[in-house]
């Protein structure tokens, strides 16, 4: 099939194409109706005509019964005269009867009744001489019996005329409601046929649009559809492979950076520390205190430095799913609250744990960055001797993981801003808690590539309450020797 050249001339030849049935419809029903009206109005005046000439005829007929018997009686010539005005009445009226077109059997009738009233015309003078009545009363009488059947074919005629009529039009009536009922669906077929020629593309460029936009540069795009769509589909392709090679710059260009900024800072940490350490008995307070600012802004630098690798790496295309592995949520959750337990203890703090055995397909560094980042948040934002809960826990299909600190709280205008790049809350720009800005950034990143959702929860009291959703999986199929091996591959990962 041709491609059409645009998506407005096939939106014109679909629209065409949907309402032809029905302009076919409405073309049959037009002229069905115009035939029909045609022929009821031609039914209509001959029954008319047939009808005012049968009374017509009826009173002439009697007109002329009355004059004739009466001129028999009484012998005057002017009641003759009239009966000859009612004769030549009559034979007028007849003919336009006639031309009316009555049925086979009504013609009959009238010729009978022609020839009756002719003889009682011819009787009518010799039955005054005579004196003798009884052929002209026979003639009336078989005359006036065939006018009065006449008259009631005319009429059963115009009764059978109008019930024709009546089944005509009943029969238009279901004929008019068949071509509807078969055109109206084939209409909607063929205009949902062409929605959803015409919607298809549009919708992958949408999507194509919303994953560039979500950051996924891996997938290809292709649109299919008229040649002005297919070409806006090989602009954002093209556009997909700029931004490609853009992010791959970028990500080259921040790990040399932070390479070539951490070796620099690491000769100035170490040296902070020899001077620390060794040389620190013979340095004045004054140098002491330099030294350990040095120290700390330069483990503070590196570890900036770290997170906005980290941050481009997360933002970058998605890791394939082929590469997933296995992981077991609580393992990581477990070994994260084993290492915090000698900062936890030295401000006097306690976690309440409720942990479930859940397992997600993911990468084991990706989901210990996304539960450290949480545990460090809380362990930061709240005071001493408070608690944190931590809560791995299913929900259908998917491994749900609460961490509630005790905290200052996220202020619900800062909900929608908390998660974005280099932004820090209220209580980070008070001055009293330190931060990048980074780590929820960093989290919601790498749990959006899962599949998953972060979000902020209204708490019962007072601090933060951040609940992760990642798919989860069964992990029966997997060995403990292949998540022993996969579990050393992540450490190995990790390592310095």
């Amino acid at each position: 099939m041709k491609r059409p050249n645009s998506l407005s001339w096939l939106t014109v030849f679909g629209f065409g194409l949907a309402i032809v049935p029905l302009v076919l419809v409405i073309v049959s029903i037009t002229l069905t109706i115009s035939r029909f009206a045609e022929e009821g109005q031609s039914s209509i005046l001959r029954a008319v005509a047939l009808s005012d000439s049968a009374n017509r005829m009826a009173n002439a007929v009697r007109s002329m019964e009355r004059y004739g018997l009466q001129y028999t009686v009484l012998q005057d010539s002017a009641l003759l005269v009239l009966f000859q005005q009612s004769f030549e009445e009559y034979q007028q009226v007849s003919k336009r009867f006639a031309a009316a077109g009555p049925s086979v059997v009504d013609q009959k009738r009238l010729h009978r009744l022609d020839e009756n009233l002719a003889k009682a015309r011819r009787a009518l003078p010799l039955a005054a001489l005579e004196g003798g009545r009884g052929s002209l009363d026979q003639s009336f009488s078989t005359a006036s019996r065939e006018m009065q059947q006449l008259q009631e074919d005319v009429n059963d005629g115009i009764s059978a005329q109008v019930k024709h009529l009546g089944d005509r039009a009943l029969k238009i009536k279901r004929l008019t409601l068949y071509e509807v009922l078969l055109a109206l669906p084939l209409t909607i077929v063929v205009a949902i046929f062409f929605i959803i020629l015409i919607t298809r593309p549009i919708k992958r460029l949408d999507r194509a649009i919303s994953s560039l936009g979500d950051g996924d540069l891996a997938s290809p795009i292709q649109v299919n559809g008229p040649k002005d769509i297919a070409a806006l589909g090989d602009r954002l392709e093209w556009l997909r492979q700029h931004l490609q090679e853009l992010e791959a710059t970028k990500i080259h260009f921040l790990r040399q950076l932070s390479h070539e900024l951490k070796t620099p800072l690491t000769a100035i940490r170490e040296g902070s520390e020899l001077l620390q350490e060794d040389l620190g008995q013979g340095l004045a307070a004054e140098q002491r205190e330099i030294v350990d600012i040095v120290r700390d802004n330069s483990l503070r630098l590196q570890r900036l430095i770290e997170d906005l690798l980290r941050f481009s790496v997360a933002e970058g295309p998605a890791v394939s799913a082929g590469m997933r592995h296995p992981i077991p949520l609580h393992d990581v959750i477990e070994e994260l609250l084993q290492s915090y337990k000698p900062l936890l203890r030295s401000k006097g703090m306690r976690v309440d744990q409720q942990i479930a055995e859940l397992w997600t397909a993911a990468h084991r560094d990706r989901i210990r960055t996304i539960c450290d980042n949480l545990l460090s948040n809380a362990v930061k934002f709240s005071p001493q001797g408070s608690t944190i809960r931590v809560r791995l826990w299913q929900d259908g299909e998917e491994a749900v993981l609460d961490v509630i600190d005790s905290g200052p709280g996220v202020a619900p205008k800062e909900r929608d801003k908390i998660f974005d790049i280099l932004y820090r809350g209220s209580a980070s720009e008070s001055g009293k808690i330190e931060g990048s800005g980074l780590g929820l950034a960093i989290t919601r990143e790498y749990v959006l590539s899962y599949g998953g959702s972060l979000e902020i929860l209204d708490s019962e009291g007072q601090g933060a309450h951040f609940q992760v959703r990642l798919p989860s999986i069964q992990h029966d199929s997997f060995s403990p020797e292949s998540e022993r091996l996969r579990r050393d591959a992540g450490e190995q990962t990790r390592a310095p």
